[in-house]
């Protein structure tokens, strides 16, 4: 009797533990999906500047080099370049982080990675965003648009800040991850 009790509490601990194991796993492919969505979102978002830069290669062309603004291209320029850069090495991030969730020891571990996912993807977005904001700038330039270039600097300046805030986030993030691991 007591043989065949404890083989049914031992069959009921191991149920348990499955059932704790299939929410923690449900719970895990959340958050991978989660990263992965946001890491889909990044790769379209950059393949967006990617092919502003491609449109920003022939406005450059179209604008004289003597003209009154050129300026204020050089700057817009610098501002690109420095963002695509940055989109490009955080969605770069990102995957790697994403790519190491899966062979996280625990669950914990797999979270920090997702978060740095989701993070290091909303940096690369962000990143992105500036780059397209800026050649939208180039092209009010290149065609005379002129009048718009004051509504554009202020949508590229909000731009700037949210992009500044979201990388502050993600060193923030980071900090906090390394933090918890450093104890």
């Amino acid at each position: 009797m007591i043989k065949h009790s404890m083989t049914i509490g031992l069959v009921i601990v191991a149920l348990a533990g499955s059932v704790t194991n299939c929410k923690t796993y449900a719970a895990q492919s959340e958050v991978a999906s989660q990263a992965k969505q946001a890491i889909e979102y990044a790769e379209a978002e950059v393949e967006k500047a990617r092919e502003a830069i491609e449109l920003g290669k022939q406005l450059i062309t179209q604008i004289p080099e003597d003209h009154l603004l050129m300026p204020d291209v050089a700057q817009v320029l610098e501002l690109a370049s420095e963002n695509w850069k940055t989109a490009v090495d955080s969605l770069k991030g990102a995957e790697m982080s994403a790519s190491k969730m899966g062979s996280a020891t625990q669950d914990s571990i797999a979270n920090d990675y997702a978060m740095l996912a989701k993070v290091n993807a909303g940096v690369s977005v962000s990143g992105a965003k500036v780059v397209q904001m800026s050649i939208t700038y180039l092209d009010a330039i290149a065609n005379n648009k002129t009048g718009s270039l004051r509504i554009i600097r202020a949508a590229m300046q909000d731009a700037l800040e949210s992009s500044s805030q979201v990388q502050l986030s993600y060193e923030r993030v980071k900090a906090l991850i390394s933090q918890k691991y450093s104890k």
